[in-house]
């Protein structure tokens, strides 16, 4: 059974920053391509993703994306913006001097009614952790097939936001999703400030200001990702005092 979400705006982009890398998807991770039965094959091409440097020195960071299901007869290609592109499964370097960009985006040729998962991951230079984007592709007519597919509004943006002392992060999980799916807080330093367990038949958590050891955390950005089964979903929320 669906639970039902209480705040129903959803962003459709998604700014991250890890350390002094921005990461900035102006899509949403989860992709509903074009409905095949009616349009037949077709090229998907997302919009530019945007990865910036924020620090004040070069970075070398590594970039990789893991595609390893793609349904039969379809292809995938990550490219930059000068036409290069990337082999998959294989971390390639990033160096990007301070205060510049680099611009990706993702070609898919579909040739069927299906969908699939992939991912990207950006690691070493400044930061803590790695930063790991988890996608979802499907045809419009393979989402409608199959309800479990239905994922973009899994996680609703939190409410109030900004806010202060509290605020209500809502979702909508199935019950196998449920079982299995924990919520995690960082700050803007990729740092993991609290985790959420066992999430409750209600849809919605309510979020103190508080980190794992009951501390008070201070003033600034947060996001906040819901784990599930077949995909993991960030959102962004502002705390202020």
């Amino acid at each position: 059974m669906k639970k039902i979400i209480l705040f129903a705006f959803l962003l459709m982009s998604i700014s991250l920053v890890f350390a002094d890398l921005e990461v900035d998807i102006p899509f949403d991770l989860d992709i509903i391509g074009e409905d095949f039965s009616s349009v037949g094959p077709y090229e998907y091409e997302s919009d530019w993703i945007t990865i910036t440097n924020n620090s004040s020195s070069s970075q070398a960071y590594t970039f990789m994306y893991t595609n390893v299901n793609t349904p039969t007869g379809w292809t995938m290609s990550v490219c930059n913006d000068i036409g290069t592109c990337y082999m998959p499964n294989s971390p390639v370097p990033f160096d990007i001097p301070a205060g510049e960009s680099v611009l990706i985006h993702i070609l898919i040729n579909v040739t069927s009614t299906d969908g699939f998962g992939f991912s990207f991951t950006f690691n070493e230079g400044d930061l803590t952790e790695p930063m790991v984007f988890d996608f979802t592709f499907n045809t419009a007519d393979n989402v409608s097939a199959d309800d479990e597919l239905l994922v973009p509004e899994k996680l609703s943006q939190n409410y109030p936001n900004p806010f202060n002392p509290s605020t209500t992060i809502s979702y909508e999980l199935s019950s196998h999703e449920l079982a299995n799916a924990s919520l995690t807080i960082y700050n803007t330093k990729g740092q993991l400030v609290r985790t959420f367990k066992d999430l409750n038949e209600s849809g919605n958590i309510v979020w103190d200001g508080r980190d794992s050891n009951n501390n008070i955390v201070n003033s600034g950005v947060y996001f906040y990702k819901m784990n599930c089964i077949k995909t993991s979903i960030v959102r962004k929320m502002i705390l202020i005092k």
